[in-house]
This record gives C-alpha cells, structure tokens and sequence, in this order.
C-alpha cells in the first residue's frame, strides 16, 4: 500500500510541476500559443496507467487552470475531462500508434479545445473574439501546432521518469 501511495505522489507532482509550467514560466505575449503542459501530462498518464490518473484528476486539475488562469469556472475542467475521456476510450489504439500519429490526433484535438474558447459564454470578452476571427484561428492553429510538437518531447520525458522512478 506504501507503494502506490509513493506511486500516486510521483505521478501528482508531474502535474504539479505542468501546472507551475504552465501558469508562470511563459511570457504574456506567448500565452495564446504555448501549449498546456498540464493536459499533456494528463494525457500522457491516462496513455501509460489510465487506472491511476482518470476523470477526477483531469477535473480537479482543470478546475484549478480556471482558478490561475481566471476563465469561467469548470471550462477547462469540462474540456479536461472530455480529452481525458476520449484518451482513456481508445487508450489501447493510442498507445500502440507511431508517435507521428499521435501528434497528428492531438494536433485536432487541441485545434477543437482551443475553438472552445471563442465562444463567448457569460458576454465578457470585450474583443469580440469568435469562431470567424483570424487571429484567433492562426493562434488557434499555432496552438495545436506547437502542442501536438511537444507532445514527443512530454511523452520520452514522462516514459523516462515512469520508467525510473514509478514502479508498477
């Protein structure tokens, strides 16, 4: 039991440390295309062990982007949620892709997260940003570009830590 205790703590501190990444090592001009380091990792784990890290940890960690972030409470919980699902789903044909293709998938995986945010829920957003805006759909675009491009990187350097210090 001690051991899948120390398990789960190794596997929260990468989200933890995604989360640090995400919300403070980005200046603000790059924040509309940098990619979310928390999903990534929350993707990762639901690919390597979907019995540990599930629905209720892509909830819990996307409630607290809206909290550092400021969006509408739940957003980034509910499009957790929906990625995590889907990547729990067909987690068995995920896994055994090339990992050319899994970017691939990610790439309109992150396009249609980022499509989200054009919507306009509660009338705050003063800019008028919509699904018709062009720099919204180049940043939109660059988003998932350089998501699906770090993808690689998250998933080689997740595998080496799992593999080093998470033990099944």
């Amino acid at each position: 039991m001690k051991r899948d205790k120390k398990n789960q703590l190794l596997i929260f501190l990468t989200l933890f440390i995604a989360l640090y990444v995400d919300s403070y090592l980005f200046p603000s001009e790059y924040l509309s295309t940098k990619p979310t380091f928390v999903l990534l990792t929350l993707i990762y784990w639901n690919m390597a062990l979907p019995d540990r890290v599930g629905i209720t940890a892509a909830l819990s960690f996307g409630i607290f982007v809206d909290l550092i972030e400021g969006t509408l409470l739940g957003l980034h919980g509910i499009l957790f949620v929906l990625i995590t699902y889907v990547c729990q789903r067909f987690f068995y044909q995920f896994r055994v892709s090339p990992l050319w293709q899994q970017s691939f998938i990610l790439f309109f995986l992150f396009f249609l997260y980022k499509q989200v945010f054009a919507l306009d829920f509660i009338n705050i957003n003063q800019d008028l940003t919509n699904l018709s805006d062009r720099t919204f759909l180049k940043n939109s675009f660059l988003y998932a570009l350089f998501s699906s491009l770090t993808w690689p990187l998250i998933l080689l350097l997740l595998r080496y830590y799992r593999r080093r210090w998470v033990k099944n």
